[in-house]
């Protein structure tokens, strides 16, 4: 019977061989893997369905598993480490290729086969490892560029800014210009009018609102030391600047962005009147304090955006680089996985060919084949009390 199997397994090898050289290379491995089934303890069988999954191309790892094997079943067997060398240079790990070529050469110095092989890997390794450095430095230069880029766009954003706030403040200026042109007689504390409900719209809505809105106090068309009365009357008419103003914290912060403004264009104003200037130029104090309050309030709500601007590109970045290092994990937990499927897919179908080989049979037999069995109390563990009266006479 084994010298049957043994003629059978030889005849799958030869069929395998002419498979593989007309190129069909799944119906080869399918033949030398009958091979196997009836002969696993061949090294050959092993070694030439190696070359057949290599040649497949798309099977690298079974090629190498089935080499190691080789040279576990045979390792004073050159080929063996041929097989191994191949596969894992077709894995594109050069050093360990040029390394089983040489633990073959050991056994067979001269040969060729080896040698060349071993210098082959040797050159595809100097190869890779030179494109590998060319991918590192392109990659690190397109990664220089759009760090670059985006420093230069963060340079630009507060110019942007900076040119917006010099428009309007030069917009400002006109219209002081334009105003001092008619004399105006100044007057103290004149009753406030508001005007029509379309005059306040018109008002809140003028060019550069935006900015020109940032003091709750000209909003609200109050003066700095008005009363919470003032404040809840004017409340009436105008509601937007109420909440701020009406906070304590907030209040002093405007009252003392507005009081600095004020200082610094009548200390200017001082300067210039000791240098010789007549006071008639200097022009409205009350206009050039507006002006100072409006370019104070601009100033302050132009550095809130850009630092909001800022603080929005640094969570960008951080969620880049998250989802980065996500996508990462992510595909290393895919490798990994894929490897584990695979090798649980290899060790079943190996598990499945051993129980056709050698499996159990279900084991058959006639009804007299079988003994009824009688509880046996003492089994478990009920007493027998009546036993001692046996003994009596």
């Amino acid at each position: 019977m084994a010298e049957e199997w043994a003629e059978q397994a030889e005849a799958f090898k030869v069929e395998g061989n002419k498979l593989l050289a007309d190129k069909q290379f799944a119906d080869a491995v399918e033949m030398y893997t009958r091979a196997i089934e009836l002969d696993p303890e061949n090294a050959v069988y092993y070694s030439n369905r190696s070359a057949a999954y290599l040649a497949m191309g798309d099977a690298r790892g079974k090629a190498l598993k089935d080499a190691e094997k080789c040279i576990e079943l045979k390792p004073d067997w050159w080929k063996g480490y041929s097989r191994k060398g191949a596969a894992e240079h077709a894995l594109l790990r050069f050093d360990a290729a040029r390394a089983t070529y040489n633990e073959g050469l050991k056994l067979d110095p001269d040969n060729t086969s080896l040698l060349q092989a071993s210098e082959e890997a040797y050159a595809a390794g100097q190869e890779h490892s030179k494109q590998l450095k060319e991918q590192a430095k392109e990659q690190e230069r397109v990664r220089k560029e759009a760090e670059e880029r985006r420093e230069q766009e963060k340079k630009n954003e507060p110019n942007d800014e900076d040119a917006l706030l010099a428009e309007f403040m030069s917009e400002v200026q006109e219209l002081e210009e334009n105003a001092n042109c008619i004399k105006k007689e100044e007057k103290e504390k004149p009753p406030v009018d508001f005007g029509t409900s379309d005059k306040q719209i018109e008002r809140l809505l003028q060019p550069h609102f935006k900015w020109i809105n940032l003091n709750p106090f000209g909003v609200l068309m109050l003066d700095i030391d008005a009363t919470e009365e003032d404040m809840k009357q004017h409340y009436r008419k105008v509601k937007k600047a109420y909440n701020l103003i009406t906070q304590e914290d907030r209040r002093k912060m405007f009252i003392r962005t507005i009081e600095n403004a004020t200082q610094e264009v009548e200390k200017e104003r001082r300067q210039k009147l000791k240098k010789g200037v007549n006071e008639s130029e200097l022009g409205d104090l009350k206009e050039a304090v507006d002006k100072a309050v409006m370019r104070a309030f601009a100033e302050i709500e132009n550095r809130r955006q850009n630092i909001e601007k800022r603080e929005a590109a640094q969570r960008r970045r951080e969620a880049e680089q998250e989802e980065k290092e996500q996508a990462k994990v992510a595909n290393m937990f895919k490798r990994e996985r894929s490897w584990a499927e695979t090798d649980r897919r290899e060790q079943r179908v190996g598990n499945w060919r051993s129980f056709q080989k050698g499996g159990k049979r279900r084991k058959e037999m006639d009804a007299h084949g079988w003994k009824e069995e009688t509880r046996d109390e003492k089994k478990f563990g009920e007493a027998d009390n009546d036993g001692y009266k046996r003994g009596w006479k």
